[in-house]
């Protein structure tokens, strides 16, 4: 394992911890931006690496969220990035049109996230906005701290969504206001989301999460188009409601969607069916000409 550290990073516990469980190969760098912003990088190489960047964060801990997307009813929507970028490789994921590099950059001074999180009132706020946290697990145990800040502070709802199986990882008995949500897709579009759990382990990891006493959710998000699509989603949702107790579990639903800068950098990362699909571009977005039929689609056979 090769580590680039910055150097106001090294005094952390959270690189300490890392240093000493992998003893990794240690490359010090000033600052980040140095390794993550460079031009010309193979993001498809990097990712087969076991590479990531540890570094300090200096300000903007959290971020409005959009208004495009759902707050949940609370009067205030933020979202934390302790770490940009992702283990996994989907074809179909944003982060390869936003990011240059793909190593993972892990913020190291969590402390400061937690305290600003602990000014908010009445708020929702997802930990897993542009990476998959729960993913890091192994490396770190992230969720520990905000599972402490969703006891301390009811009035916020602290989201972690994943695709991931480390499930076994997380404490037992977490307050209602941490929630957890699964991103599941058919196995046909799994073949897509390289380094992703298959669907099987994704499943079992939810009814683990049931039974360590989490609040669970599924996102079926983003639809993908494929070849007998109806067959293959309706496969998946029969295959979910012998499986999992559908009826009992709240389940998002929504179509391929993505800013068209983005989709054109996706573009020269993945050689994919999903990313030169002839999608409909409107208002600077790329999604399906019939993304409502197709959500509409899904609702039927859940509902």
């Amino acid at each position: 394992m090769v580590i680039y550290i910055e150097q106001k990073a090294l005094d952390y516990n959270i690189t300490k911890h890392i240093i000493q469980k992998f003893n990794p190969y240690i490359i010090t760098i000033k600052h980040y931006k140095e390794v993550f912003n460079r031009t010309h990088q193979d993001f498809n190489y990097q990712k087969s690496q076991n590479r990531f960047i540890l570094a300090f964060k200096e300000n903007n801990f959290l971020y409005h969220g959009s208004k495009f997307c759902d707050n949940r009813g609370y009067e205030n929507f933020y979202y934390s990035t302790q770490i940009l970028g992702c283990i996994y490789n989907c074809e179909y994921c944003y982060l390869g049109g936003m990011y240059p590099c793909g190593y993972p950059v892990i913020f190291v001074n969590e402390e400061d996230f937690i305290n600003e999180a602990k000014k908010l009132k009445n708020a929702f706020l997802p930990i897993s906005y542009e990476s998959d946290l729960l993913a890091f697990e192994g490396i770190y145990p992230f969720h520990k701290t905000w599972i402490d800040l969703a006891k301390e502070k009811k009035d916020i709802l602290i989201e972690s969504r994943t695709k991931s199986a480390n499930v076994d990882r997380l404490p037992s008995n977490p307050p209602d206001n941490f929630l957890l949500t699964f991103s599941l897709s058919p196995n046909e579009i799994i073949i897509f989301e390289k380094k992703a759990p298959s669907l099987e382990k994704r499943v079992k990891s939810i009814q683990t999460a049931i039974k360590k006493g989490y609040k669970v959710e599924i996102a079926i998000d983003p639809i993908i188009k494929v070849d007998n699509f109806k067959e293959v989603y309706k496969n998946f949702i029969n295959y979910l409601k012998n499986n999992l107790p559908l009826n009992n579990i709240p389940v998002s639903i929504g179509a391929f969607r993505m800013n068209k800068d983005f989709l054109k950098r996706l573009r020269k990362i993945h050689l994919s069916p999903i990313t030169y699909y002839p999608y409909e571009i409107k208002n600077n977005e790329a999604r399906y000409k019939d993304e409502k039929k197709l959500i509409e689609y899904i609702k039927d056979l859940i509902y």
